[in-house]
C-alpha cells in the first residue's frame, strides 16, 4: 500500500512538472510572437527545439483562446486580439497614464502631430509607447502604440540617455546592440553623444528619419516625485512638417508640457 501511495504521488509530482512545462512553453511562444511580426509552426518548433506537433498544438491553443490568429495566406502566426485586451487592462491601471493623457490631448491639437507618452523597458534597453493621441490631419505619422524601439534611435530613449551619467551611459552604449535601420542612424557610442551634448542644452531630444525615412520625433523628459525619469513625451510626425520654425515652436511647447507634468508627480507622489 505505501509502495502505490509513494507512486501516485510521484506520478502526480510529474504530472504538475509537465503542467508547468507547458505554461512555460506557451509563455516563450508568446513572447516570441511580440519579437516578430508572424512565425510559422517549423520555425517555431526549430526555435524551441520541439516537435512541429507540439508547436502546432500550442500555436492552435493559442488561436482558439484568440491570443494568437493565423494568415489563411502564409499560414503564419501572429498575435491575436486578446493579447491587446490584456494590454489595455495594463495599461489603464498604470497610475501615470491618467496624469498624462490629458496633456497628451492639449499637445496634439497645438502641434497637430501625433503625440505620445513612452517609458524604458525593465531591461533598459528599449522604449514602449503606454499611450497615444493620434491627429486628424490627412498625412500622419503611423501609429505607435504598445510598440517597441531601441534607445539610439528613439527620440524618448536619447531622451533617458540624456539623464545617465558618463559611466552608466558608456555600460549601456557599449553593451547595446546598435542597429542600422537607415543612413542618418547613430550607431556608434561617440555619435549617440555628441547628440546627447546638444540635447541637453536644448532640453529636448530629436530623431529625424532615424528608424525610417520619413518619420520624425522629438521628446522630453518627465520627472517622477524621487526626480527619476518617468518616461517621456513625445511628439511624431512626417519629417517634412519637422522644419527648423517647427521644432523651435514644437519644442518651445513640449518642454512646457513635461514641465507641468513633472511637477504633477512631484506633488501626488508619483513614482
Amino acid at each position: 500500500m505505501k509502495k502505490r501511495g509513494r507512486k501516485k504521488r510521484i506520478e502526480g509530482l510529474d504530472h504538475r512538472t509537465s503542467s508547468l512545462k507547458s505554461v512555460e512553453r506557451t509563455l516563450d511562444v508568446l513572447e516570441f510572437l511580440s519579437k516578430t511580426r508572424s512565425i510559422g509552426i517549423t520555425e517555431l518548433a526549430d526555435i524551441l527545439k520541439v516537435g512541429t506537433s507540439t508547436a502546432h498544438r500550442v500555436l492552435s491553443t493559442l488561436e482558439k483562446k484568440g491570443f494568437a490568429v493565423q494568415d489563411t495566406d502564409t499560414g503564419k502566426y501572429a498575435l491575436g486580439h486578446m493579447v491587446f485586451q490584456l494590454a489595455r487592462s495594463v495599461i489603464y491601471m498604470i497610475e501615470t497614464l491618467k496624469y498624462v493623457r490629458p496633456h497628451l490631448e492639449e499637445l496634439c491639437k497645438k502641434t497637430g502631430e501625433n503625440v505620445a507618452f513612452g517609458v524604458i523597458t525593465p531591461g533598459k534597453d528599449r522604449t514602449l509607447i503606454l499611450a497615444e493621441q493620434i491627429t486628424d490631419k490627412a498625412i500622419i505619422a503611423r501609429p505607435i502604440l504598445f510598440q517597441r524601439f531601441p534607445l539610439h534611435i528613439c527620440a524618448c530613449g536619447k531622451a533617458y540617455l540624456a539623464t545617465l551619467n558618463d559611466q552608466q551611459l558608456k555600460a549601456l552604449l557599449f553593451t547595446d546592440d546598435m542597429a542600422r535601420f537607415t543612413e542618418y542612424t547613430p550607431i556608434s557610442p561617440d555619435a549617440i553623444k555628441e547628440q546627447l551634448m546638444r540635447f541637453r542644452k536644448l532640453g529636448y531630444t530629436l530623431s529625424k528619419d532615424e528608424f525610417s525615412f520619413g518619420l520624425s520625433a522629438m521628446a522630453s523628459g518627465i520627472c517622477d516625485a524621487e526626480d527619476k525619469f518617468a518616461g517621456a513625451i513625445i511628439i511624431v510626425g512626417p519629417s517634412f512638417r519637422f522644419t527648423d520654425k517647427n521644432i523651435k515652436d514644437w519644442g518651445k511647447l513640449l518642454l512646457g508640457t513635461t514641465s507641468r507634468l513633472s511637477l504633477e508627480f512631484k506633488a501626488k507622489g508619483v513614482v
